[in-house]
């Protein structure tokens, strides 16, 4: 689950095609291109121009304010990316610039949640979990189809963001998280303990019973964090 998706894992500097910014990008990148116009790069097939491109992006949106029009407007564009790294940088930088609750925003990150790289996906749902409201159901419904993800980093972001974004007592993503605890990965039971005692109502016996049966758990660790919870 943890091994780098074929868009990482591929050739150096073969993105499959050109990479292109908008003016827009430009300007969020420091180039000199007029905003609102494309400027397309030559075609990435060597190691070397893989590398200068994503120099380019080194310190995007480093100091960019919360809601800078400019940026995410930038952001849009490097979405489009055959990079997986420049999709990414997007999806960490509209995390970080977005405001609380930007649903064209979210609209980008929902769609950047099924991205073909594993790396995009875990991005997009910390991002998700970043800008989304408290109790805000759509947001909480896309992330939970992420607890299915193939892979395993993907699936504890996903465990750790609804613990942050669902109501206390919500039952329906209690009951989700509560399948978790067969997952494979370690660090995804771990998470769903704590995610589960965050969202439990108090005196919710069906979670205590969940959590006792942590107990016996094979890894030390989750046994830990469910006496932890039980506490």
């Amino acid at each position: 689950g943890a091994a780098p998706p074929a868009s990482a894992a591929a050739a150096p500097g073969s993105l499959g095609g050109s990479a292109r910014l908008s003016g827009a990008a430009a300007v969020g990148l420091g180039a000199a291109a007029g905003a609102g116009r494309w400027r397309a790069f030559a075609s990435l097939s060597r190691p070397q121009e893989l590398h200068r491109h994503r120099k380019r992006l080194e310190g995007f949106a480093k100091d960019a304010p919360k809601g800078d029009s400019k940026t995410l407007a930038a952001c849009q564009d490097l979405l489009r990316d055959d990079d997986w790294f420049a999709r990414k940088t997007a999806v960490d930088a509209i995390g970080k610039v977005a405001v609380k609750g930007d649903e064209v925003q979210l609209a980008l990150l929902y769609k950047q949640l099924e991205d073909v790289d594993i790396f995009v996906r875990e991005a997009a749902v910390d991002a998700v979990a970043e800008i989304a409201v408290h109790a805000d159901n759509t947001a909480i419904s896309k992330l939970a189809m992420r607890l299915a993800d193939e892979d395993c980093f993907v699936r504890t972001r996903a465990v750790v963001a609804l613990g942050r974004l669902a109501e206390k007592g919500d039952a329906e993503t209690i009951g989700l998280l509560g399948e978790m605890f067969e997952d494979g990965f370690v660090p995804v039971r771990k998470r769903t303990v704590e995610a589960l005692a965050r969202l439990a109502a108090p005196g919710d016996d069906t979670v205590r019973e969940r959590l006792r049966r942590c107990l016996n758990d094979p890894d030390r660790g989750v046994r830990d964090e469910a006496q932890s919870a039980l506490d």
